[in-house]
This record gives C-alpha cells, sequence and structure tokens, in this order.
C-alpha cells in the first residue's frame, strides 16, 4: 500500500534508517500509528517539524533504534539481543494486508536470525507459496519467519544465535523477485516486526 512512499536502509554496522513520504490526508499522528512508533518520538526524529504544515511529499525520518544492528529489548522480562535480518532496501511495509516486512536484496545475500532460539521449520512451503522458509522458536510466545530463500541453511532442532545465517534471499514460492518476507508473532499472531527494535 505504502511501498512506494517508504526508503528502509538496513545495515549490520550502522544504524537502522527509515524514511516515510507523507501522503495525502496524513498527519503526525496517523503516520507515527501506522509505523508503530509514539508520536514524541517522530517528532523528536525530526527537529523543527512542523505538524501542522505537513506537505505531500515530504519525508520524515522514523526513529527504529538498532545501534550496531542489533538491539536489546525486554520481552516478559527478560533482556534478549536482537539482530536485523537482512541487509537491503524496504519493498513493503506492514499493514492489515501484510503484516511482515518484505526486504529487497540480491539474491543469496545473507539472511540472518533476528534473534536466539530453536528452529521450529526449514521446508520448501509451496502450500502457502512461502517457497523455502525457515521458522525459528524464541520462547516466551515468539517466533520469526524468513520466508522466499534460494537455500535455507539450518535444520529443525538447531539452536541458532541472533546474527546467525540461517538462509539466502531468493524469489522462491509466490514471489516476483529476490526478497525476504520478514514476519514476527507472538502467540501465533503476526505483530509489527518494528516492535522488535523499540
Amino acid at each position: 500500500m505504502y511501498a512506494a512512499a517508504l526508503l528502509m536502509a538496513l545495515t549490520m554496522t550502522g544504524s537502522l534508517a527509515l524514511t516515510v513520504q507523507v501522503q495525502r490526508g496524513d498527519t503526525v499522528t496517523r503516520i507515527a500509528a501506522r509505523q508503530g512508533v509514539g508520536v514524541q518520538a517522530l517528532l523528536k526524529a525530526n527537529p523543527g517539524l512542523n505538524p501542522q504544515r505537513l506537505q505531500i511529499g515530504q519525508r520524515l525520518n522514523v526513529p527504529v533504534t538498532a545501534g550496531s544492528g542489533k538491539a536489546v529489548v525486554k520481552t516478559a522480562g527478560l533482556r534478549v539481543r536482537v539482530s536485523l535480518p537482512l541487509v537491503g532496501r524496504l519493498t513493503t511495509a506492514p499493514s492489515n494486508d501484510h503484516l511482515g516486512l518484505d526486504i529487497a536484496a540480491r539474491s543469496g545475500t545473507a539472511v540472518r536470525a533476528a534473534m536466539g532460539g530453536t528452529v521450529q521449520m526449514s521446508e520448501f512451503d509451496g502450500r502457502t507459496g512461502w517457497g523455502w522458509t525457515v521458522v525459528v522458536d524464541h520462547g516466551n510466545g515468539y517466533t520469526t519467519r524468513y520466508s522466499h530463500n534460494s537455500a535455507n541453511l539450518v535444520r529443525v532442532g538447531q539452536q541458532v544465535t541472533a546474527g546467525q545465517t540461517i538462509a539466502r534471499v531468493g524469489s522462491t514460492g509466490n514471489s516476483t523477485g529476490p526478497h525476504l518476507d520478514f514476519r514476527v508473532y507472538r502467540e501465533g499472531q503476526a505483530v509489527n516486526p518494528y516492535s522488535l527494535y523499540e
């Protein structure tokens, strides 16, 4: 829906940078809600921004803290190390119609585990169109899914660490080009992947 208006640079050595382009009818509150951030955090990331004077096409910085490509988040009272899954370009952001991140990159680019855990699935999922897919169980009700891979590099039951290469970018299943479809689930329900990096 907003793919053309979003640009995301993901690096494992720098910070996670996200910009959004203001669309017709947007307000600071709507943009903040759509991106899963607080209004004050959005304003702080855009010094000098006048919320009453947004212009269509204007680019806003969205705060997504990832430090050196890794962040430490609190999950159910535990501190958990989180890594970015891929260096690439965001082509589809989370929305009601698409509850994950599509990140385009060259075929064969390393796909990394977002958090440590146990590989729950590593197979070709032709039934649902995911193609080669890895699912990692992180405990505390969290799982992450990495789909459309050209190759899976882990097996079911294997323990992985945050940042470990688990697959390679591909275009398998229902896909129009090399990219990673990255999803985060809590208690089986998809949640905004950005929430891992706040």
